[in-house]
């Protein structure tokens, strides 16, 4: 079949994707696709880039622009806030973190993961990607972790219908919802507003009659035919087949799986009333349909200056959601198959400015993780009497073996390659990463 086209595909895909708004294809270097591989390619037969996993679900909680962890999880005596007791003997962590403290001994707490990437830019898509910004010049397409999990979880598994496999909340900075050179089908489908994530399902006006979309979808296809058998081109067939992904997404039955507001009333509450607890409530809903990736990205943590308020003021609004997401995942059995992590881009300063202010501070920070086959209740590293760095003798997890590990206990081989869309051979995971037993 001859791939010329009389239409410029850059244009085309752009234009498509902002017709289909209520689809949510997000910002992606589209132009770097095949037209026939854009939504062929998820389901190659790559047995080997899968490792035995009861894991089917990834959930990240991003704490963007730098969480200082010497006021969150790794107490020292310059934190203007007090010590709480975790559920982990002799562990403390502070009052910001005091209701999901009662649930640490389900996790991993990682105090000593480090890089080199101060700018909040470049952490962030190391912390996204597994790979320094400055180590991916020549890979313009590179993938976000969670287009890649989808991707991978998708080989053996190919679904009926429509639903997405990777999903974000709150922010999307930098590579966040990228598939790169992946196909679209594994970007990140963006719910904007928790409070309302889905937009433009049904009409304005109130629930549309079946008879008239219909209608509306033979007159399309009438259309569409009449075109093609003048003027066939393959850009008419990828919008054909955005449009039934569309529509499958329009009617699934999974798309309720979106819809907090019908859990019972006690549930809900426990998640509390802000943004961050309602997007926690719907990524346990959306793990109990295995969602292969779920991110929320929760900002605000840039705390140059009101470092003591800017924190209680985020995690007032973030604990409680935290504290009963993790108490679901525990009592509903999801965490056997679910890996949940929370980390930041960097740490920050221990010194604390004049305008109650720390700076940014790549050298050593707080990650939690735990599910699936991690250890439980197990702390990982430690930091010096100021939390300025890890000490000598600890050990310490570079960024790109957290993704890398990540990876490996979410059931993806690191160590494979794959072919980009310049047909470059790519590793998923950073091949100066090493998995790291956790």
């Amino acid at each position: 079949m001859s791939t010329k086209s009389s239409f410029n595909r850059k244009e085309f895909l752009q234009a498509s994707a902002a017709l289909l708004a209520g689809f949510t294809i997000p910002k992606s270097n589209l132009s770097a696709f095949s037209i026939a591989d854009l939504f062929s390619r998820a389901y190659d037969s790559k047995d080997d880039l899968s490792l035995p996993s009861p894991v089917k679900t990834v959930i990240f909680i991003n704490m963007e622009g730098g969480m200082s962890h010497v006021d969150t999880l790794d107490p020292k005596k310059n934190s203007a806030f007090g010590k709480v007791s975790s559920s982990i003997r002799n562990l403390s962590v502070l009052e910001p973190f005091q209701k999901t403290a009662k649930h640490l001994h389900k996790l991993t707490v990682i105090r000593s993961t480090t890089s080199e990437d101060g700018d909040h830019g470049m952490a962030q898509h190391l912390l996204n990607t597994g790979y320094r910004q400055t180590e991916t010049v020549g890979i313009p397409d590179l993938p976000h972790m969670g287009s890649m999990i989808s991707y991978i979880k998708s080989l053996n598994t190919k679904p009926s219908s429509y639903f997405p496999r990777y999903i974000t909340m709150g922010g999307r900075n930098g590579k966040i919802g990228d598939p790169g050179y992946l196909s679209v089908e594994h970007a990140g489908f963006h719910v904007g507003d928790p409070n309302k994530p889905l937009s433009n399902i049904t009409p304005s006006w109130g629930k549309y009659e079946n008879e008239r979309i219909i209608r509306r979808e033979t007159f399309l296809d009438a259309l569409n035919s009449e075109y093609n058998s003048k003027n066939h081109s393959l850009n008419l067939d990828v919008w054909d087949k955005m449009y039934v992904a569309a529509r499958e997404f329009r009617d699934s039955d999974k798309i309720s799986s979106f819809d907090w507001s019908k859990e019972k009333e006690s549930v809900i509450k426990s998640y509390g009333e802000s943004w961050q607890g309602k997007a926690m409530l719907i990524a346990r809903k959306l793990t109990e349909i295995e969602v292969p990736f779920i991110q929320i990205t929760i900002g605000g943590w840039d705390t140059h200056d009101n470092n003591k308020s800017r924190i209680t003021k985020i995690m007032s609004e973030t604990d409680q959601g935290l504290a009963a997401l993790l108490g679901e995942l525990e009592s509903t059995g999801l965490m056997k198959q679910t890996i949940f992590m929370l980390s930041s881009e960097f740490g920050r300063t221990p010194d604390v400015g004049s305008r109650d202010g720390r700076d940014h501070h790549p050298k050593v920070w707080t990650t939690l993780i735990g599910g699936g086959s991690i250890s439980k209740g197990r702390v990982f590293g430690e930091t010096d009497e100021k939390g300025e760095k890890a000490l000598k003798s600890s050990p310490v997890m570079h960024v790109r073996d957290l993704v890398a590990s990540l990876y490996k206990y979410s059931g993806i081989n690191p160590k494979k390659l794959i072919k980009n869309s310049q047909d470059r051979p790519i590793a998923i995971a950073n091949k100066a990463s090493k998995v790291v037993e956790i």
